[in-house]
């Protein structure tokens, strides 16, 4: 298991100029081929994704200004925030910003070989063995193992199962859960 700091996690600018990202994790670690990969994106102005066939996304806004995914005849969908919205990699889209910025994550999957189950969760639950995922915290303070994470903090990992802990009445975090389809996809 792998824990990160949002504040700590190094940024690339995208080549269109339009936001930048903060790679999480990437499995396996730093293929181009990945299995599934987790980031976190800002978005300072409208533009098209890029386009990535074969591989399912799910989007999750965070924080910040409104955003129009336009997905052509196949959708338009307002992300909301803490609300996760999938759609296909192959899917021309184009991001139309309101004003300021917006604040993403997002999970990528290679279809033929894992799914993304993605949703906040607000209480203490245990993890499945056999998967893989990576949480972060959106408000109050959680306990995974010995670790004690905050707002902005979370963690990774291949597979185990684990106990995220909420220590206060109340807090919400992001639960990204892993499936693969074949088990010998990691």
């Amino acid at each position: 298991m792998d824990f990160f700091d949002l504040r700590k996690v190094p940024v690339n600018l995208w080549r269109n100029g339009a936001g930048e990202t903060r790679e999480i994790c990437c499995f396996p670690p730093a293929a181009r081929d990945f299995n599934w990969r987790a980031s976190i994106a800002s978005i300072a102005s409208s533009g098209d994704f890029t386009v990535i066939p074969q591989v399912d996304r799910v989007v999750t806004m965070l924080e910040g200004s409104e955003v129009v995914l336009d997905g052509g005849t196949a959708f338009r969908h307002t992300l909301k925030r803490h609300q996760p919205f999938a759609f296909a990699g192959e899917q021309p889209v184009k991001a139309e910003l309101s004003s300021g910025m917006s604040l993403d994550f997002n999970i990528m999957t290679r279809r033929d070989r894992c799914h993304a189950r993605v949703r906040v969760a607000d209480r203490t639950f245990k993890t499945s063995a056999a998967r893989g995922g990576v949480i972060f915290v959106l408000s109050g303070e959680w306990q995974l193992g010995d670790k004690l994470l905050g707002q902005d903090q979370g963690a990774w990992w291949g597979e185990g199962s684990h106990t995220l802990r909420l220590l206060k009445s109340e807090g919400q975090l992001l639960f990204n859960e892993i499936t693969y389809l074949h088990p010998k996809s990691f």
